[in-house]
């Protein structure tokens, strides 16, 4: 039973997985990629063995709202939404993170450590850093990027949509895909147009270095379950750099794409792998 909703306290909309419905219950809680939406945990989520399951979308995502005009994307801007919507469950929650969710994460966890009991690291290592020396050059690229700001791409049908987003993931299995494109789209006109804020594509201002996020992440309390995609995105390198970072944390290399957890042959395991460890705790 899946059952979407929208929280007044976060301005976060989301989805909800599980036959506890209660107001109270203390869900696990998923945060998915850049462009993507809560519907990239879909398969995750129906696997066996959670009691609610929680994906939300974030900010400029699915069916949450844009940022205000002036405000920006940069990942620590994500923190103020995620830590008002765990503030409304009645303890400290399992978070679960895919990609750039990750990086959200761990500013959550390490400025609101109160409120995260764990956290699993789905192929994320953590923040993308522009060096100290590149930093004036980052910023006028950001800056440059905002007068050029887009209207969301028009397309003439939801299969038109669908093929965009399958040349993007081309390993995003069909079913979750069409659902996170049919969550990121909108009717216009006689077409559709993406929901996604077109500033999620903009350069960013600013950066973190690797000094700052190894702060950042040396100041997560909770145990941590980094897992990496042994086909993804992220060099053996800077996965073992940024998990040395983490005081509490478990690396595990598991076979499978960047998008792992909506793979049909991945997402069990990786439920069962998830569960072992919170179940730990």
């Amino acid at each position: 039973m899946v059952a979407d909703f929208y929280c007044e306290a976060s301005g976060l909309a989301g989805q909800k997985w599980g036959a506890n419905s209660a107001e109270d219950s203390l869900p696990v809680v998923a945060l998915h990629g850049w462009l993507d939406n809560s519907d990239s945990f879909r398969l995750l989520a129906q696997q066996p063995g959670w009691d609610t399951f929680v994906a939300l979308d974030l900010p400029g995502h699915g069916a949450s709202p844009w940022k205000p005009a002036g405000a920006d994307y940069a990942i620590w801007n994500y923190t103020g939404e995620l830590s008002r919507h765990l503030s409304t469950y009645a303890a400290p929650v399992h978070l679960i993170a895919h990609s750039m969710g990750g990086s959200a994460a761990l500013c959550l966890a390490a400025a609101f450590p109160e409120l995260v009991r764990s956290l699993v690291l789905i192929d994320s290592p953590g923040p993308i850093i522009t060096p100290e020396n590149m930093m004036a050059k980052q910023l006028r690229q950001g800056v440059e990027a905002s007068y050029e700001e887009k209207e969301p791409r028009r397309m003439a049908a939801t299969e038109d949509a669908v093929a965009v987003r399958k040349k993007a993931t081309p390993r995003v299995g069909d079913a979750v895909l069409e659902a996170l494109v049919l969550r990121n789209i909108k009717p216009a006109g006689d077409g559709f147009v993406w929901r996604t804020d077109p500033r999620l594509k903009l350069a960013s201002k600013l950066r973190l270095t690797e000094s700052q996020v190894a702060g950042l992440m040396g100041s997560v309390e909770c145990p941590v379950l980094a897992i990496r995609a042994i086909n993804g995105m992220i060099p053996t390198g800077l996965f073992e750099q940024r998990v040395a970072y983490l005081k509490q944390a478990k690396a595990v290399d598991l076979a499978g794409y960047h998008h792992l957890h909506t793979e049909d042959d991945v997402a069990g395991p990786l439920a069962s792998m998830i569960q072992e460890f919170q179940e730990t705790l």
